[in-house]
């Protein structure tokens, strides 16, 4: 009987060694990829933008550990997006027609292609998220709901890499 029980317990432990709860994992030849700067095509004022989600992209694959950044164009994966939109709109009104509540939305485009496979693990995935802020917090509570919004959006974008649901 123990015998039993220990080829059962043995084969369901191999049957779930290749399961991942992410829906489509990262390929196991990915050891490494290329992050290429965003396209833009938002039209925002601010052109630094691509740069800013670049930045924040990084830091969250350094803390997912997922797999290395490289700069170099034969890395076994390469991750490419676009910014399809960024807005900054009033999203509440006192009484007397003052803002009273601001609202930023930014919506981007991610791809993931296996260069090992020519495969894409991820195409073309649209993101998006929004911060709201208070309108009389100025500057300071504008830059804020934007530091937020690309942190959240950028974490957004590091999970997608790995599933796909």
């Amino acid at each position: 009987m123990k015998y039993l029980i220990s080829i059962a317990a043995f084969l369901f432990l191999i049957s779930c060694g290749n399961y991942s709860f992410s829906g489509k994992s990262i390929p196991s030849n990915v050891k490494n990829a290329q992050l290429l700067i965003f396209e833009d095509y938002s039209g925002r004022y601010d052109l630094s933008l691509p740069e800013i989600l670049n930045e924040s992209i990084i830091k969250q694959i350094e803390n997912y550990n997922y797999f290395d950044l490289e700069n170099l164009s034969d890395a076994d994966a390469k991750i490419y997006g676009t910014v399809i939109s960024y807005s900054e709109n009033a999203s509440s009104q006192t009484r007397d027609e003052n803002i009273d509540q601001m609202v930023i939305s930014l919506t981007v485009e991610i791809s993931f292609f296996n260069n090992g496979t020519d495969e894409y693990i991820v195409n073309r995935q649209r993101i998006s998220d929004s911060e709201y802020f208070m309108a009389s917090g100025g500057d300071e509570e504008r830059r804020t709901a934007f530091d937020i919004l690309i942190e959240r959006i950028s974490e957004k974008i590091v999970l997608a890499l790995s599933s796909n649901w």
